[in-house]
């Protein structure tokens, strides 16, 4: 067994001693956040222990850091050991600009090599690009420290700029010049409004990155936003502006006044590039730059200082912004936040900076942001969703994909107006097909846990509110279930030949509608060395339905052979009175309630709560009958689909519009 050196705690199932480890633990043990580990969770890698949510077996989190290591999982492994990795990048938007690229790679050797600071170097770099960009003059001299070797300010404001930046960093006591010599040399090209943030991000840890949560936003994502809002021409804010791109972006949409643009943020390196790139951008105005170092989240402030009340509430005409994203690891912070924000419990920091934002912004004002898609439907995000419907009303939401270099996670971008939703309000969905169409907003609060289901048109939610209107039973209370085996070691206890002893066990990858495919792996059948397994009178049963766990897509199998299944292959006994298993099994497998299932619950894992929420319509005997018949000859390996699909749209009373959204929405799943 995988020995982890933790304060664990220990069970015992059939006799073998199994140790239990937390989210914490494992994401120790893999390298990565929390985050990571959940939504790793979600996209099937990792299965909590039954009956928990975020607790796993020590060897199972050791089996994947294995097949991670070994690059068997080539995109965890891009992830993994992110927070103790030295490897910085280049944002994705800037690799067809090979000159920009060399040149950034030759600027980051030359950090590494000298092992010179990271913001004393920010600050030559920006030296070197005000010299490029004609706002000082640079005397011969070789220590680019010497800011006295810079004279003809073109401006007072940039000059007090880096008189402050220079005190701060202490740059008198700076030592290593040569090596901050050849970084300032190597800067030629200012070509980009951020070119000082793209360094930044290039040099800083990825680790570090993580750690904070933010990352860099691809500028087509920010003018996306600000040309939508280009009308909003009131006070804009961005409450972690890092290096100021979402504030370049709001000059680039037309805003002409730079007293109008504040940004916030924690991080004193990036606010000092952002206050310079707002000079930058404003080449022939005197004026100091509203960008502070500020905890939005806590420091109560005014434009310029601290001060005892937080005079800023509703005075933003406009807020947009990424985020961090991820819960406080530091406990006084999150104390602190719990104090400040008691109806955000789960101390998501993107959570916390919108409620934040939907105070800090004037009524009828717009806030914008980037956050990743689990806000729409995860439990434990309830909080800010019922924030945003009691507070706001959604203007549009919009599906990103994934757009950030290095994160697995898809994104959307979510637009709310800061006023009560009118009673019959719709707002505009963005899909990243290109589709749109128009969803009520008061639907969500009638939805478990306030979910954002925004996968459902106005017309596919009229389809599912159809079914849900008919009586009928569900799975909840009416079913029974197993687990497949968790060996421990597949390669140990699996075969891919048959041998002596051993008979067939069924993957995920085995199980097709109706029928289990022909078996790939063998077992011999020893329960008592296996980490996790069912009772065997569970795998033994006359009839089941054995159903693929780690899959967007609902495919059920028939089986009386008995058969053994692994953990990535689940078992249902259904029980409800009146529906033969044989019936169920055509609900399962119909394209209705593939539809249902990707419209309602969009996950990629077969869930058992999702299943005991599926509606299975009261039948007379003569419908059963009828489907029955079909589902015979589809478990004989006959293809029924078609019809059986049409009989039971049938029943249920869809019209053939509503038939023909059902039957092209699977087969686009099936191309």
């Amino acid at each position: 067994m995988f020995i982890i050196d933790f304060d664990l705690k220990v069970k015992t199932i059939i006799g073998y001693q199994m140790t239990i480890i937390t989210a914490k633990q494992a994401s120790g043990i893999l390298d990565v956040s929390e985050a990571t580990v959940r939504n790793w969770i979600k996209h099937g890698y990792l299965t909590p222990v039954k009956n928990t949510k975020s607790k796993f077996m020590d060897s199972e989190v050791a089996a994947l850091k294995q097949r991670i290591e070994s690059g068997e999982i080539k995109r965890l492994r891009k992830r993994a050991n992110k927070k103790k990795s030295d490897i910085s990048f280049v944002p994705e938007e800037y690799m067809d600009d090979a000159g920009f690229v060399r040149e950034i790679e030759n600027i980051r050797n030359i950090f590494t090599k000298h092992q010179i600071d990271l913001e004393t170097s920010l600050f030559v770099l920006t030296l070197k690009q005000l010299v490029l960009s004609g706002e000082v003059f640079q005397c011969k001299g070789t220590n680019v420290l010497n800011l006295k070797l810079y004279n003809k300010w073109k401006r007072e404001a940039v000059k007090s700029e880096l008189y402050d930046w220079a005190d701060k960093i202490k740059i008198d006591k700076v030592t290593n010049i040569q090596g901050y010599r050849n970084i300032y040399d190597a800067l030629t090209d200012i070509s980009h409004d951020d070119t000082i943030g793209i360094v930044y991000q290039s040099l800083m840890l990825v680790g570090e990155k993580s750690k904070q949560g933010s990352y860099y936003t691809p500028r087509e994502i920010v003018d996306s936003i600000f040309d939508k809002h280009s009308k909003e021409r009131g006070q804009y804010l961005d409450p972690c502006c890092g290096t100021g791109q979402f504030l370049l972006g709001a000059v680039r949409s037309g805003y002409s006044d730079p007293e109008l643009l504040c940004g916030y943020d924690i991080d004193g390196a990036a606010v000092q590039i952002a206050r310079i790139n707002l000079l930058l951008a404003f080449p022939d105005k005197e004026f100091q730059p509203q960008v502070f170092k500020v905890n939005t989240l806590t420091d109560k402030t005014n434009r310029t200082t601290s001060c005892e009340t937080n005079n800023l509430k509703s005075t933003f005409k406009l807020i947009a912004s990424n985020p961090p994203w991820g819960a406080a690891e530091n406990k006084e912070d999150r104390n602190n936040y719990r104090s400040i924000y008691p109806h955000i419990t789960s101390g998501e920091s993107f959570s916390l900076f919108l409620s934040k934002c939907i105070e800090l912004v004037e009524e009828k004002g717009r806030v914008s942001f980037i956050l990743p898609e689990s806000i729409l439907n995860i439990k434990i995000h309830a909080d800010i969703r019922k924030y945003i419907l009691d507070n706001t009303t959604i203007d549009a939401i919009y599906s990103l994909g994934r757009k950030f270099k290095g994160v697995f996670t898809p994104v959307i971008r979510i637009d709310l107006i800061k006023t009560a939703a009118p009673k019959d309000w719709e707002f505009s969905i963005y899909k990243e097909n290109r589709e749109t169409y128009k969803i009520p907003q008061s639907r969500f609060d009638n939805n478990r846990n306030f979910n954002f289901d925004i996968s459902l048109s106005k017309s596919d939610f009229e389809i599912l509110s159809l079914l849900y209107k008919k009586s009928h039973v569900s799975l909840n209370g009416n079913a029974e279930w197993a687990l497949g085996i968790v060996t421990g070691n597949n390669k140990k206890y699996i075969s891919s030949k048959k041998g002596s002893g051993t008979e067939p066990v069924y993957k995920g990858s085995d199980v097709a509608k109706y029928r289990l495919k022909k078996p790939s792996s063998y077992i011999k059948f020893t329960p008592e060395l296996f980490q996790q397994v069912a009772p065997e009178h569970k795998y033994r049963v006359s009839e089941k339905l054995i159903y693929k766990f780690i899959s967007n897509k609902l495919s059920f199998a028939y089986d009386t052979n008995g058969s053994l299944t692994l953990n990535s292959a689940n078992i249902l006994f259904p029980g409800i009175d009146g529906y033969p298993i044989k019936l169920v099994l055509a609900f399962l497998n119909s394209s209705l309630y593939q539809f249902i299932f990707s419209k309602k619950f969009n996950t990629h894992k077969v869930l058992r709560g999702d299943l005991e929420r599926l509606p299975f319509p009261v039948l007379k005997d003569e419908e059963k009958k009828r489907i029955l018949t079909f589902v015979e000859q589809a478990i004989e390996g006959k293809d029924v689909q078609y019809q059986l699909d049409l009989e039971i749209m049938n029943i249920i009373g869809l019209s053939l519009q509503q038939r023909e959204v059902i039957l092209n929405f699977t087969a686009g799943q099936n191309k």
